[in-house]
C-alpha cells in the first residue's frame, strides 16, 4: 500500500512552487493596486490644475 503524502514526507518542490505560485498573485495585486493609486493621483493633480 502507498504511503499518504503527509507534511513529513511530501517533496519540497511542490510547496516551493505553491509559495512561489501565491507570491506572483500577490505581487500582481500590489502592482495593480499601486497602478491605480497613481492614476488617481495623476487625476487628482490634473483636476487641481485645470
Amino acid at each position: 500500500m502507498k504511503k499518504r503524502a503527509t507534511i513529513n514526507n511530501r517533496p519540497r518542490v511542490c510547496n516551493t512552487s505553491r509559495r512561489r505560485q501565491l507570491l506572483k498573485r500577490v505581487h500582481s495585486k500590489v502592482v495593480n493596486r499601486r497602478q491605480q493609486f497613481q492614476m488617481t493621483e495623476l487625476a487628482d493633480e490634473w483636476a487641481s490644475v485645470s
